[in-house]
């Protein structure tokens, strides 16, 4: 090779050289540079941005960090995003240490993508004023969703706080994701703290975080807890957790009371023994529906359709109810006999009317429109067969229209209005009582021969009060009961007469029912005190009346029973059957002072002039029959 060219090649080849070791000693100096630069140069102009777009005031306290690769990784320590400024909270968001990789190709496509986020202790704080406004409204927040897209996200030890004064609610939630990339349910959370002023306790476990930015998307859910004496389960799916807005789950309920549900979901609910129910609860928007939910109330079972629609001032609820088998006990809370707690409510002292006032809050809190079909009733004394009930509330007035009870064989048949606008509460009933049996109403009298008559009355009253036992202590109107044909006992007859020969005789021969001409109870009620009009049973062999008064103020018994013999007798001391006392141990007794003094006189008079002495014991059958015509005449008006 000519020496020029060999020298030509050896000076390319130096400059080769020494534009590669340039190249090197360039990116070598480029790396140094990048891997001593001072990130933390950047903390002001980022903070600046975030407290522009949140409107509030955001410090990087820690070390800011960048490792530089196809996915660089940006790491800050120490982040602090203020609250609002009403809040007496000033930070409402804390993270100890925030990793974040970014997809550089997105970046070609107009969008961000962090390909993975890591949060270590994250502690946020929502929260509620008085007013109802949310710390989570920024002043100056943008919806930029659209161009900002997240891999995957990793909370270590978050925490999470719930805090709502007006509803005496705080939550601590405390958050964990699993480190399995397909976790079913990467989300665990334990709550604990207070919501409506009970103590609470919740575990929830859910989807990734990520997929709550996608409200088209429902989020799996799956949790249980307590709140007061509440318990509950859930299974499905929900589109916003924080509103539980498209919720559909599978749900269990159990408690000791349904009214203690008030203050945790304001569900006016009556007091009731322990239950527990299970459904497909389901909400969207203002709409909640529990659907074809099944359980037991106490010791009923309960099923049906229950929906609340709070798009409504006040809500309204529509509810479709039946039970198979229903314990009339279970229903005492309707009428104040159970306390909120599900617990008996006595009435003091020796009463025994329901004497704990309605919770006025709750007649407003709704607007119902609820059915409810007993198909069968279980009691311990009465003949009860089955109920059917339309209950309406509009504006705190409710209207049960009818209420249907099925007793004896025949109907209790009910309308019934009831307005809370005003106090004390002011109610209007009218009754209809329908071809009760009277051998299925007093199954006892069935044993003594007393067992074909047919009952029919009615009665209408009003009154005022919050209480069962102050509306009828108030009461006002007038009452009928008219019983016409039918038996009962020769010996019950008898005995109501104190005809003692009679008796004996009937002892000796054998007892047999007597026919009923009518028996009748007609009776005025004036605040609260029912005195009777016309009281009468009408037989073949005697005519009984009845006087005096029951004062459902004092509940107490005040009536006089007298038998007029229709028949001779021998041995008659006529004394009038006393029924007295309270309401709670009533007392049946004849007046001996009566029927003793007439057997004085017959004593006196036979040692006197002998046989003559029996005459005042005699009954000569006086007695006049009944004017029943009349009397079932005004009955059935």
């Amino acid at each position: 090779m000519p020496e020029h060219a060999k020298g030509q090649l050896e000076r390319k080849s130096s400059r080769r050289k020494r534009w590669l070791v340039a190249g090197v000693a360039l990116i070598s100096l480029t790396g140094a540079a990048i891997y001593l630069f001072e990130w933390n140069w950047f903390r002001p102009l980022i903070e600046r941005q975030v407290g522009n777009a949140t409107g509030r005031r955001f410090q990087m306290r820690g070390d800011l960090d960048v490792r530089l690769s196809r996915t660089p990784q940006i790491i800050a320590h120490d982040l602090v995003l203020a609250n609002a400024g009403w809040s007496e909270h000033p930070e409402m968001a804390t993270v100890k240490r925030l990793q974040v990789s970014v997809d550089l190709s997105s970046l070609w496509q107009g969008r961000v993508r962090l390909a993975h986020i890591e949060a270590d202790e994250p502690v946020l704080l929502l929260e509620r004023n008085r007013s109802g406004q949310g710390n989570w409204l920024f002043d100056a927040a943008k919806d930029d969703g659209d161009n900002l897209g997240i891999g995957r996200l990793v909370v270590r030890q978050g925490r999470l706080r719930w805090l709502d004064p007006a509803t005496k609610t705080d939550l601590l939630a405390e958050l964990d994701t699993s480190l399995q990339a397909n976790a079913p349910m990467p989300v665990s959370a334990d709550i604990g703290g207070r919501y409506q002023g009970l103590p609470t306790r919740v575990q929830l476990s859910g989807g990734a975080l990520l997929s709550l930015r996608d409200r088209k998307q429902p989020y799996p859910l799956r949790g249980s807890g307590q709140i007061g004496a509440t318990r509950f389960s859930a299974d499905g799916t929900v589109t916003d957790p924080l509103l539980l807005s498209g919720l559909a789950v599978n749900f269990s309920l159990a408690g000791r009371s349904l009214a203690e549900l008030f203050p945790i979901l304001h569900l006016p609910l009556p007091a009731t023994p322990d239950y527990q129910l299970k459904g497909r609860l389901e909400h969207a928007e203002q709409y909640w529906n529990l659907l074809d939910f099944q359980g037991k109330v106490g010791a009923s079972d309960l099923g049906g359709d229950f929906k609340v629609n709070r798009a409504y001032r006040p809500q309204f609820i529509l509810a479709d109810l039946r039970s198979r088998h229903l314990d009339l006990r279970d229903l005492s809370g309707f009428i104040g006999a159970r306390t909120e707690q599900g617990e008996k409510a006595l009435p003091a002292g020796d009463k025994v009317l329901p004497q704990t006032p309605f919770n006025l809050d709750k007649l407003r809190a709704a607007n119902v429109d609820l059915r409810f079909h007993g198909q069968r009733i279980v009691t311990e004394k009465w003949p009860f067969d089955d109920l059917q009930a339309h209950m309406l509330v509009r504006d705190s007035r409710i209207d049960f229209k009818p209420l249907v009870l099925g007793i004896a064989g025949g109907k209790l048949n009910t309308i019934l209005h009831m307005d809370a606008r005003q106090t004390p509460i002011v109610s209007h009933a009218q009754i209809r009582v329908q071809k009760l049996e009277l051998k299925r109403l007093f199954p006892q009298l069935a044993m003594q021969k007393a067992s074909f008559g047919v009952i029919g009355g009615r009665a209408k009253l009003s009154g005022k009060g919050n209480s069962i036992a102050a509306m009828l202590g108030s009461a006002n109107g007038d009452m009928v009961l008219a019983m016409n044909g039918g038996a009962i006992s020769k010996l019950l007859l008898r005995l109501a007469n104190l005809d003692l020969a009679n008796t004996l005789a009937v002892l000796l021969t054998g007892d047999k029912p007597v026919p009923i001409n009518c028996m009748v109870a007609d009776m005025a009620a004036k605040e609260g005190e029912l005195t009777v009009r016309t009281m009468l049973l009408d037989t073949s062999k005697q005519l009984i009346v009845g006087h005096g008064n029951i004062n459902m103020r004092t509940e107490q018994f005040d009536l006089k029973l007298v038998a007029d013999q229709k028949d001779m007798s021998l041995a008659a001391l006529r004394g009038p059957i006393l029924i007295t006392g309270p309401f709670k141990r009533p007392q049946i007794r004849p007046s001996l002072k009566q029927a003793t003094g007439r057997a004085a006189l017959a004593a006196v008079l036979g040692s006197v002039a002998g046989p003559l002495g029996l005459l005042p014991l005699l009954e000569l059958g006086d007695a006049k029959n009944g004017n029943c015509a009349e009397v079932l005449r005004r009955a059935g008006k």
